[in-house]
């Protein structure tokens, strides 16, 4: 959380920036933004750079295949869904999409609702059903016969596969009845091995790991949005590599990319600048920051906040990670032996580590240990942890 000075350092900022609108408008400088639905992080581009041939791969196999049965998996904001959902847009009517998130929808009765529902393409009540009812209507469903092919999607499967027996009970009558093809995401390159034995077994997935984007990778994006969505002249190469490197090297998400080019460019628009400048780039970057960590920090249960600085604590050790355990859990433990009843159990804290990942705080992969067998869970922060900690410290 920041410093007293700090915080009224950004509202005394907003507030030049809110002062100079009426002027801005007033004066009628041109709109930098043509077309803000460029930045939506859930359009779809006609192509995605750095994409393209995996798109097309999945684009082929489908078509090719009887049954195509695909695992992706990477870092978060690499281009797993979007590509995914890209190959389904231009496979178009040659097949029926089923596409399920399933950090929304991951139970029994959900997740069969909802196929029942997209594949017939009507309303379907599972009300009254039992799971041996339902598992009937999945399979004369996909018993029925169709000229188009059944393609379903899992995305972030992890939350389905961590269930257990849901995902054992949906999958398998899938597999049983008709020729489905698969796509799973998932961030975790680890949870296919969480599967159920045999079922992963039948599976008999294909599996691509996606490298997190690169600085240059970024910038084809940003170019491509720019071009799309911003006024020619209002920004230049110069200005979208600094964006791409400083977004590759504290987040490697695309998305959050994309949301500081149009934060940038909407700052610009207020001050009534025709052009984006490094001081602008700077300041998207502290509002874009104090959005992601410095709102969310003082909302976080008092616990799961001791978490959050020792992780920091520990990433400053190493560099940008920390070690979620032992090392992490150790410097929560000596942050939290002041609180009444001390630190909390392994389980709680682990549980803590889940709720940071879905805020998006972190990124959490699996590394080799050093100095041991084995490999340890590391935490990355997707912030500016050193200025995080100074804040904190100044309080």
């Amino acid at each position: 959380m920041p410093n007293s000075d700090g915080i009224f350092e950004f509202r005394g900022v907003c507030g030049a920036i809110l002062g100079c609108l009426c002027g801005y408008f007033s004066q009628g400088v041109r709109m930098i933004l043509k077309d803000r639905g460029v930045f939506d992080i859930n359009r779809i581009p006609a192509t995605i750079p750095v994409r393209n041939n995996l798109i097309e791969e999945i684009v082929n196999k489908i078509r090719l295949s009887e049954v195509y049965r695909l695992f992706i998996s990477g870092v978060t904001g690499n281009g797993k869904t979007s590509s995914v959902k890209r190959a389904l847009e231009i496979l178009g009517n040659e097949i029926i999409p089923v596409y399920i998130n399933c950090s929304e929808t991951n139970s029994y009765t959900s997740i069969s609702k909802h196929i029942l529902e997209i594949v017939r393409d009507k309303p379907f009540s599972e009300k009254g059903k039992n799971r041996d009812e339902l598992a009937d209507e999945l399979k004369r469903m996909l018993l029925t016969k169709r000229t188009k092919k059944l393609v379903f999607v899992f995305d972030e499967v992890d939350k389905l596969i961590e269930k257990k027996d849901n995902h054992v009970d949906i999958f398998s009558p899938l597999l049983n009845y008709g020729k489905v093809s698969f796509i799973l995401i998932s961030n975790d390159p680890n949870i296919f091995g969480k599967m159920q034995g045999m079922l992963r077994s039948r599976m008999q997935l294909e599996v691509k790991m996606l490298s997190a984007y690169q600085p240059g990778d970024i910038l084809e994006i940003l170019k491509q949005k720019a071009e799309e969505g911003m006024i020619e002249g209002s920004y230049d190469i110069e200005t979208l590599a600094t964006i791409s490197k400083f977004s590759s090297d504290i987040w490697g998400d695309i998305r959050v990319a994309i949301k500081l080019l149009e934060k940038t460019a909407v700052i610009t628009e207020m001050l009534g600048k025709d052009k984006i400048s490094e001081e602008i780039i700077k300041e998207a970057i502290k509002e874009l920051q104090m959005s992601e960590i410095d709102k969310v920090f003082p909302t976080l249960p008092r616990h799961l906040r001791w978490v959050v600085v020792a992780l920091c604590l520990e990433s400053r050790k190493n560099n940008g990670f920390g070690v979620t355990y032992p090392n992490a859990y150790e410097t929560y433990g000596l942050l939290a032996q002041k609180e009444r009843f001390g630190k909390v159990g392994d389980r709680q804290y682990r549980a803590y580590l889940d709720d940071l990942e879905m805020l998006r705080l972190f990124d959490f992969q699996w590394k080799p240990a050093v100095n041991r067998r084995g490999r340890v869970r590391i935490a990355i922060p997707k912030f500016d942890f050193e200025s995080f900690l100074v804040g904190i410290s100044a309080e």
